[in-house]
């Protein structure tokens, strides 16, 4: 019995003599890590000992790291998508655009209502209203105050009920080719390719091109590498497309090939399979 006890006593005055000597040891380390960086006030104090700087500088954030890697006129066009990204344009009123207007206890103010060629909507009691051009809550203002001569304190609810006056078109090897409605002063060239139903197989996608319109009747051309936009997630890629633009995606080099030998192929194929259905009925 001594002898267990004295083996009790040993055995916890070694394991706390082990416990101070790792107490002490830490404590050294945590000194020895304060001393090469010195914090003050939390983390965002911490120093680089080399350059004096802020080790969580902007110098060192991603959109510096992605600046790195463009041109000037790549880094300007991938800060335009992602602003639009980011905060989508306004919608502003435009011809053939439908309005559902709604004037709380007044329905005979109320109603459907579609602008015309000339930005203006026919409405009861006060004529001819110009809103073309105008956000949807400076065309409530507009209205607002016309109504005012008549109602005291107008209600107004303005919705859009058809977005008709801006149009891109997708054109080419996408699901569903055509003229996309905006809902918005400008579109990227991705929204446009969802709406469009995004590329088929067949599509040449590093190969599309985007052209925009002018007055003096040069067509602007540009290259639209989709795949890297689509599928590998370069913003670069992803221009800012207005009422007008077309985006053009053609078909890969095997894909018109079939295309031009499949006519020819198909007259041989059904000749082939009436001579085989002969010679088994003969046989």
């Amino acid at each position: 019995m001594k002898r267990v006890k004295h083996v009790k006593i040993l055995t916890i005055v070694f394991l706390s003599i082990i416990g101070f000597n790792s107490l002490a040891y830490s404590q050294q380390a945590l000194e020895q890590l304060n001393a090469q960086a010195p914090i003050s006030q939390g983390v965002d104090k911490v120093v680089d000992q080399n350059t004096q700087k802020p080790l969580n500088s902007v110098s060192n954030s991603e959109e510096d790291k992605i600046k790195a890697t463009m041109t000037p006129e790549e880094y300007k066009n991938y800060q335009g998508a992602k602003a639009y990204v980011e905060q989508n344009s306004k919608y502003t009123l435009g011809p053939e655009d439908v309005l559902n207007i709604v004037v709380m206890r007044h329905p005979e103010v109320s109603g459907e209502y579609t602008i015309n060629k000339e930005g203006k909507i026919q409405y009861e009691f006060v004529g001819d209203v110009n809103i073309g051009g105008l956000t949807k809550e400076q065309a409530v203002e507009v209205l607002a105050k016309k109504l005012s001569t008549y109602i005291v304190k107008p209600e107004i609810t303005f919705k859009i009920s058809g977005y008709n006056s801006k149009t891109v078109f997708v054109i080419g090897e996408v699901g569903i080719p055509g003229k996309i409605f905006m809902r918005g002063d400008t579109i990227t060239i991705r929204d446009a390719l969802l709406a469009a139903g995004l590329p088929l197989l067949t599509a040449s996608t590093d190969n599309a091109s985007w052209f925009t319109p002018s007055d003096s009747g040069k067509v602007q051309r540009k290259k639209v590498n989709v795949d890297a936009l689509l599928y590998k997630g370069d913003l670069r890629e992803n221009y800012i497309m207005k009422p007008g633009d077309t985006l053009y995606l053609p078909a890969t080099f095997w894909a018109k090939a079939t295309r031009a030998i499949s006519p020819i192929l198909s007259p041989v194929g059904q000749a082939a399979g009436t001579s085989g259905a002969a010679r088994a009925a003969v046989l």
